[in-house]
């Protein structure tokens, strides 16, 4: 069987996907799956050992000089090279417009999307034939899974696993050296990441080094700081200086992050790309919720867990604050106050850690 997905961005959505992979592994013999993705993922993609093709959509480019002859002569290659491949079945996991113009295009037996009740933008409807609708209200992880299985009416259960990304030997080897650092010599490390794509998803630093303070001293820790752009290495380098046992990790790409991430004891981060990436691998992770439901984007089992910031203002969503990005006080997680997250913390830490196989 010939699959294509179509998920082009973001980060974060690209990687909650990747469950499905598992299911098709697990469920079909003989299968092919190519993956639609924009530029900026592409390297996710190509490390991902369950992906046959990854095949460039560069929308950005074409959006911004669309009048080029080298950029229409781009995007007209990208359309002959999609239709040179028949497929089954596409699943257009994106819902939107951007996502169902790669879909139209594309050569199918079947077009597979979302429906009505559970669709991003309806245009989308006019580019797929087979419309499921999800439970909007579930973890994004199992509406994926949803709508794929349900296409298939499959109802006997699934347990989602998560793959380790690839990297060279010579890699491996150099995640090694950035563990038995000096700094690192502590029975618990503790990966940390303070970022996330829109500042009213971040705590404030005030909060996160308190907070970071009340670990080390009741577990003796270390921390490796992460960042992906320049404020936040600018964050990772002020909260290194604030702690002995720690080190600011240059950054690194997906798959040796992964399986950097997959090393530690723990991962500590907001609702962003690095906590969608520990849900992958078996390692714990801690994460702070404010402006998105973590009932919806926390990683699934027990060894994750959320604390959720509350809105001082009422403001009631399934799944996203309508004013996520406009909000000018980010109160649901920027007023957390510190005590609160460590003592929710440190009771799932004692409690649920001890009765979960730790991984050796």
């Amino acid at each position: 069987m010939k699959i294509l997905i179509v998920k082009t961005s973001s980060v974060g959505d690209i990687i909650q996907a990747f469950n499905i992979l598992d299911y098709f592994y697990d469920r079909f013999k003989n299968i092919e799956i190519d993956w639609v993705v924009e530029k900026a993922n592409l390297s996710l993609i190509n490390s991902h050992p369950l992906i046959n093709n990854a095949i460039l959509f560069d929308m950005k480019t074409w959006k911004q000089k669309p009048f080029k002859k080298r950029v229409r002569k781009s995007f007209f290659s990208f359309i002959k090279f999609l239709r040179k491949k028949r497929y089954d079945v596409v699943f257009d996991l994106q819902g939107n417009c951007k996502s169902g113009l790669v879909t139209l295009f594309s050569k199918a037996k079947t077009k597979v999307g979302f429906g009505k009740k559970s669709i991003r933008e309806w245009p989308n409807l006019i580019a797929t034939k087979v419309h499921v609708d999800v439970d909007k209200n579930i973890n994004m992880r199992l509406q994926n899974l949803e709508l794929i299985k349900k296409y298939f009416k499959d109802d006997k259960p699934f347990e989602i696993k998560g793959a380790r990304l690839k990297i060279s030997k010579v890699q491996e080897g150099i995640l090694k050296k950035i563990l038995v650092g000096e700094n690192l010599n502590t029975k618990t490390k503790i990966m940390v990441c303070p970022g996330a794509k829109w500042p009213n998803k971040q705590l404030s630093f005030e909060t996160l080094l308190s907070f970071l303070k009340l670990i080390q001293k009741r577990l003796h820790s270390s921390f490796l700081f992460i960042w992906g752009n320049d404020f936040e290495k600018f964050v990772a380098n002020k909260l290194n200086k604030e702690f002995k046992s720690s080190i600011v990790v240059d950054k690194l790409t997906f798959p040796l992050w992964q399986n950097l991430m997959n090393d530690v004891d723990l991962v500590i981060a907001m609702d962003s790309s690095s906590l969608h990436l520990c849900g992958t691998i078996e390692t714990f992770s801690f994460s702070v919720f404010g402006p998105t439901k973590n009932e919806v984007f926390k990683p699934i089992g027990d060894r994750h867990f959320a604390y959720q910031g509350k809105c001082p203002y009422d403001q009631k969503f399934d799944k996203q604050c309508p004013i996520l990005r406009s909000c000018r006080t980010g109160a649901c997680i920027r007023y957390l106050k510190s005590e609160d997250i460590f003592n929710s913390f440190i009771n799932w830490w004692n409690n649920k850690k001890n009765k979960i196989l730790v991984k050796k």
